[in-house]
């Protein structure tokens, strides 16, 4: 069985962020494609995420592409066009924003859950962070280099040739 090491990006920029137990299904299940922030790290990333609940943890590990800084117009149609999002609750979620990002999701794996209880007892500055935390840093090496030894499924790719190619036409209109 392969682990998380097996797909880790040395050179990349790695980062634990939490989502709702919702989301990470979405993703899991192959529908969720973007994650949407008001304000995120932009740059190409790697992540463990958290999820968020009462059967919450770390459950999955993925790749994101460089942001896409747009409007909220621009957002909405996005999201319409590459994950079949309804415009009024993309418009809805970036209200009163100038502008916000969407993440393309590259590759995703999943691992077993690791519990909140578990993350706290293995490490004293374990935080579920609201927005992120570098996890490649020196007071969180030890973490990164524990999750990196946990066994996971095989990794998911997701082809966004096509799909930044519908882009590049719709943002040209």
């Amino acid at each position: 069985m392969p682990t998380i090491k097996d797909y880790y990006l040395p050179k990349r920029p790695t980062l634990l962020f939490s989502l709702h137990p919702e989301p990470t299904q979405a993703i899991i299940n192959g529908t969720k494609i973007l994650e949407y922030r008001r304000r995120f790290f932009a740059r190409p990333f790697q992540a463990f995420v958290y999820t968020t609940g009462a059967n919450g943890g770390i459950q999955l590990f993925l790749h994101c592409d460089q942001g896409l800084q747009l409007v909220p117009e621009q957002l909405a149609l996005v999201g319409a066009l590459l994950q079949h999002d309804a415009p009024t609750t993309t418009a809805a979620y970036f209200e009163g924003a100038k502008a916000g990002l969407a993440l393309p999701i590259t590759a995703f794996t999943t691992l077993p859950n690791i519990p909140l209880a578990q993350l706290r007892r293995q490490f004293e500055n374990f935080v579920t962070p609201r927005s992120y935390v570098f996890l490649d840093q020196p007071d969180r090496q030890a973490q990164l280099d524990w999750l990196l030894t946990q066994p996971c499924e095989s990794l998911t790719i997701l082809d966004w040739r096509k799909r930044y190619a519908a882009l590049a036409t719709l943002l040209q209109k």
